[in-house]
């Protein structure tokens, strides 16, 4: 696509985004700013890789080079995705989906358990926000009217057919009435409605990488190299608020490291609090204290303290919960030597 035609295209995207957004069952809400972005969101661990890579790709293409870390998609799910979806890089117009709604946060096993999609699960979500006209601009794009884990969709390319979606199914916000069971239907597909692009996409049009929490932050900004932690952390943000996430299941909230403890505080929101088994590793050049508890269950204080044997100047700490990374990070120059 020649340049003036892909900016005037990108102009013209822009412009119907901005008169959506002015809308006033839009502007007057959260959603004001829905808009301006279409949405990833992915564990933590895929996050680390996605910008280690400077690209994000396909399910297809991730697993075939080995860098799926974590797969938060139902197997169930998939199994009614065609390969053709499965091949492209996905988006939603919006956060806090359905499938969000099922897959986010730590699961114990009894949550697990009573989900209805027990095997969707992004224990440590981390939200890629990109400019949504720059990506509709692209010749190779296409997005839904609902989500494309079934059948039914429509796919569409232009702006007159992005301003024939039903955006007011797809902005759709608050509970879902049950008691009109096609129409429930019909919300929730709507809800799910997605961005496609074949493959690969480049991070180009990346403006924001938000976390749940600061510990979340700190956790993804430290498993990044120096020089990718240099070049992203403008863009790193934590989200103390319910615009992004749910936050219905157990993860760290904050997290202080000094040099004789570190004192862990989780979400006191949480609906499942355990049991998990947790395991804390403080490592300074050598592990130093490790901690395993097979069957750990938040108290009402949702706090969790671990006093060292004596002061130490630097050192790493590794958490996970049913072996899901949920915080890491270093306290003081661990290059320093002793």
């Amino acid at each position: 696509m020649p340049p003036a035609q892909s900016k005037q295209s990108e102009q013209a995207f822009r412009d119907f985004l901005h008169k959506l957004a002015a809308q006033d069952w839009v502007r007057r809400t959260e959603r004001r700013w829905w808009p301006n972005f279409v949405f990833h969101y992915t564990d933590i661990r895929n996050a680390v890789q996605i910008l280690q890579d400077g690209k994000l790709y396909s399910r297809l293409q991730a697993e075939r080079l080995g860098k799926l870390v974590i797969s938060s998609g139902s197997p169930d799910i998939l199994s009614g995705t065609s390969l053709a979806i499965q091949d492209c890089v996905r988006f939603y117009f919006r956060p806090k989906t359905p499938t969000q709604f099922h897959a986010e946060g730590v699961h114990s096993t009894q949550s697990l358990g009573k989900s209805r999609f027990p095997n969707a699960h992004c224990p440590t979500p981390v939200f890629f926000l990109f400019d949504a006209p720059t990506i509709f601009s692209r010749p190779n794009v296409r997005f839904s009217d609902r989500g494309l884990g079934g059948k039914g969709y429509r796919l569409g390319a232009t702006v007159a057919e992005l301003k024939t979606l039903p955006w007011k199914k797809i902005y759709h916000q608050g509970r879902i009435d049950r008691s009109d069971p096609e129409r429930a239907h019909e919300i929730v597909a709507c809800r799910n409605a997605e961005v496609i692009i074949p493959q690969e996409l480049d991070l180009q049009a990346l403006r924001f990488i938000y976390c749940r929490s600061e510990a979340e932050k700190d956790t993804l900004l430290h498993l990044l190299s120096p020089k990718l932690r240099q070049q992203f952390q403008s863009k790193v943000l934590a989200s103390n608020r319910s615009e992004l996430f749910f936050r219905r299941r157990t993860f760290v909230e904050s997290a202080t490291l000094l040099n004789d403890r570190v004192h862990l505080r989780f979400s006191p929101d949480t609906e499942c609090p355990g049991p998990f088994h947790l395991q804390i590793k403080i490592t300074s050049h050598q592990t130093f204290l490790q901690s395993d508890k097979q069957h750990f269950i938040l108290g009402p204080s949702y706090e969790y303290v671990i006093t060292f044997p004596r002061s130490f100047l630097h050192y790493t700490i590794q958490m996970t919960l049913d072996d899901h990374l949920v915080y890491a990070n270093t306290f003081g120059d661990i290059s320093l030597p002793f």
